[in-house]
């Protein structure tokens, strides 16, 4: 099939650029709108228990779940000054007009707004929308709210998703910006010659101009998140380069043993062309398994990695040798950078010398390199045992940003974020039952019951509702106090019977200390779902919203379905693998040293993103947890990438053992042919993954340096020492294959004798 494809591109070579340049000046246009239709947010899901209990606030219990939020301060009057609450009402009384406002709270309406620190008074405006239209309708409030002698800071969900998408745009920008040039750098070195390098940059930048196009088009169709953008054009750049990479090399090789043009484009497609196929699908492998979750961010990141990675792999196979076959021995005009090969005697080239000591070092001393390596890889590993997952919140923003500052003044000022509040709300009648009002004796006496077993549970502080306000009452004190509620004079409580009860429904608060993304947390949210109200058997229901309601969702519907599809990955990819080198025992070794490579990646993430190590430099606040979404992706990404890196090492050595026989010398070929040309490959995709570790949006910046390092860690200990080490010691193993199974999977390459 791949001489056939490298036979048709030589032979039809112009036809292929043609047909290329059209396509990519078609795709042109759309790429750069490939954010157009993406969502802001797509870290949870309409099915989620916490997602159903928002709708039932707001449908039962009238409460608005997405405001924004308003930060009025003065630096000489107090909050309760005239002058002061005279402008915050000025500022805000035309909001009221518009049906998109539900509610307005300012401090006159709770003392509670202002701070007791400083001039700072905290307002909100519910809102009746959705997230998407709330990020629309924040600009005609922007536009309206006019704070006079107060400064202001707007903030608030609208705003910190907002912000998020300008940032994630931003980052998009600066990544490419600093990654295609430092990419071509890199060419530069591996190859020489200004063509050479010029040349994967270029077709792998055709590739992810293809796929951005085709994230255009899907996203219309399908909710994509817009934090998939950047790790789209993160992977689609340094996968399209790799692959470019890799077929320039092999063609240069070919071209050395003296044959023609043609000859060498068939001939690398025929090599260089299955290696990138295979690598292309275990990449596909982890990426499909992402389109398995049902939350939003990972099922976009896995459909626009996937249309980028494919695009990427039509280019490498089919434009770059139609490329090749224009260029032929042109493709080395314009060297910058002195040889780094010399003929040899066979006339294949060698690589630089610094490969041949390190292959012969590795193959003599195989359990000298394997047990500290190993070695390393576990200690690298060790952090990821104290992994905390979370959910992100404003500090994956820059404090720079309007809406991170409003966030953090609020939760220095207020407290917000520093501890856990759980919307807990009981629902017993539909509205116009004969039984639903809420102070009716029955209905109190259930409520206080349920009040009373939040209140004993581990974790909790204090629980606000109707029932809950004074300890020394009971429900006839209650059912007292409410047989003419709007005669109460009490402040809380009026406020209670106000905002908390509707028929049918009344609405619990369960404060702690806890911090919201805490494991702890989640085990108390647990346990709320699991009370049963008194009156389960005639419809009662408690129905557990908040942020950390949500992630206990996240957490518990992404790892129930986590171990299954490791075991699926790493299952199909071992196949795959088992297929294309025809040995029961490499592909093993491969999956294993991936999955090391994984681990160590948990292990750099868990220590600087969630204990903080290095955040001054790298600019960013600690989130204290791990980001429920981020084991995941990285696990689908580097597995992936981790095993290009084993394919292009392993068949070179594949290649070495059919010719010869002799698994020692196979190897040391193997990692002298494969060396420099992984070491470039890597090299381009961590400066790529590097590159983002510049973005704004912490999460980003977070996948950028997991990626950077698992490449960086899987190319300088893994295949340089590792594999090859392990591949020495098992000797004749490594090509071990039993016969009734060689007798039934299809042949994909030349036999290897067992």
């Amino acid at each position: 099939m791949f001489t056939a494809i490298g036979s048709f591109a030589a032979r039809r070579k112009y036809i292929v650029l043609a047909t290329w340049i059209v396509v990519i000046l078609s795709a042109l246009p759309f790429a750069d709108r490939a954010d157009e239709f993406l969502k802001p947010g797509g870290f949870s899901n309409e099915s989620f228990p916490s997602v159903q209990a928002r709708k039932v606030l707001q449908e039962r219990l009238e409460l608005t779940t997405l405001a924004i939020d308003f930060v009025f301060s003065h630096p000489e009057w107090s909050p309760f000054d005239p002058r002061f609450s005279a402008a915050v009402d000025s500022a805000l009384e035309g909001l009221t007009d518009h049906s998109e406002i539900a509610y307005v709270a300012t401090h006159l309406d709770d003392p509670g707004r202002a701070s007791s620190t400083s001039n700072t008074v905290h307002a909100s405006a519910g809102l009746t929308l959705e997230l998407d239209a709330s990020i629309e309708f924040l600009e005609i409030v922007t536009a309206e709210v006019n704070p006079g002698p107060l400064d202001m800071i707007i903030t608030g969900g609208p705003a910190l998703y907002r912000d998020i998408s300008r940032a994630s745009e931003r980052d998009l920008r600066r990544g490419e910006t600093v990654a295609f040039p430092i990419a071509t750098l890199v060419l530069l070195l591996v190859f020489g010659t200004l063509v050479a390098a010029i040349l994967p940059a270029a077709v792998g930048g055709g590739g992810v101009l293809v796929g951005l196009a085709l994230v255009f088009f899907i996203s219309q169709g399908i909710d994509m998140s817009v934090f998939a953008l950047n790790i789209v054009s993160l992977l689609g750049i340094g996968i399209g380069i790799d692959y470019s990479l890799f077929y320039t090399s092999r063609f240069q090789e070919e071209l050395l043993k003296d044959k023609t043009v043609d000859q060498a484009v068939i001939s690398a497609s025929s090599h260089a062309g299955k290696a990138i196929l295979f690598s292309a699908v275990t990449s596909l492998i982890g990426l499909f398994s992402l389109i398995a979750f049902d939350v939003m961010m990972l099922r976009s990141v896995g459909i626009g990695a996937i249309a980028v990675i494919f695009a990427a792999l039509l280019a490498a196979l089919t434009l770059m040798p139609a490329i090749l076959a224009i260029l032929g021995h042109r493709v080395n005009r314009f060297r910058i950078v002195p040889r780094w090969r010399s003929s040899s005697s066979t006339g294949s080239g060698k690589r630089i010398s610094f490969w041949i000591p390190l292959s012969n070092w590795v193959m003599k001393r195989p359990w000298l390199v394997l047990v500290p390596t190993s070695t390393v890889l576990i200690l690298f590993a060790v952090p990821a045992l104290d992994m905390k997952l979370g959910t992100v919140d404003a500090t994956i923003l820059p404090d720079s940003l309007e809406s991170r500052k409003g966030f953090d003044v609020l939760r220095e000022e207020f407290g917000f974020a520093l501890r856990t509040v759980i919307p807990v709300a009981y629902t017993f009648a539909e509205p116009g039952d004969e039984n639903a009002s809420p102070f009716a004796r029955e209905n109190l006496e259930d409520a206080y019951d349920i009040g009373r077993e939040l209140e004993r549970l581990e974790g909790v502080t204090a629980v606000t509702s109707i029932v809950n306000l004074d300890q020394t009452f009971g429900p006839d004190q209650y059912e007292l106090l409410y047989q003419h509620p709007e005669s109460i004079t009490d402040v809380t409580a009026a406020r209670m019977v106000r905002e908390s009860v509707r028929e049918g429904a009344i609405l619990f608060l369960v404060h702690s200390d806890l911090h919201p993304f805490y494991p702890e947390t989640r085990q108390l949210v647990t346990e709320i779902r699991s009370l049963i109200p008194p009156d389960a058997s005639s419809g009662g229901e408690l129905h557990v919203n908040g942020g950390a309601s949500e992630i206990t969702d996240i957490v518990n519907v992404l790892y129930g379905k986590f171990p299954y599809i490791i075991a699926a990955v790493l299952g199909v990819t071992y196949l795959s693998l088992m297929l294309l080198f025809r040995s029961v025992i490499l592909p093993l070794k491969a999956v294993v040293l991936n999955v090391l490579s994984i681990l160590a990646s948990y292990g750099a993430l868990v220590f600087v993103f969630q204990q903080g190590h290095f955040s001054g430099v790298l600019n960013f606040e600690a989130m204290g947890v791990i980001e429920a979404t981020l084991p995941i992706l990285l696990f689908a990404i580097i597995f992936g990438l981790s095993m290009d890196y084993e394919i292009f090492l392993l068949s070179r050595v594949s290649e070495a053992y059919d010719r010869t026989g002799d698994n020692v010398a196979s190897v040391a070929e193997g990692l002298q042919k494969s060396g420099l040309i992984i070491t470039g490959a890597a090299s381009i995709l961590i400066v790529v993954a590097a590159s983002f570790v510049l973005a704004d949006v912490v999460v980003v910046k977070a996948i950028g340096l997991g990626l950077a390092i698992a490449v960086f860690v899987d190319v300088t200990l893994v295949r340089a020492l590792v594999a090859p080490a392990i591949m020495r010691i098992a000797g004749p193993w490594n090509w071990w294959l039993p016969g009734w199974l060689d007798r039934i999977i299809p042949e994909t390459t030349v036999k290897h004798d067992s």
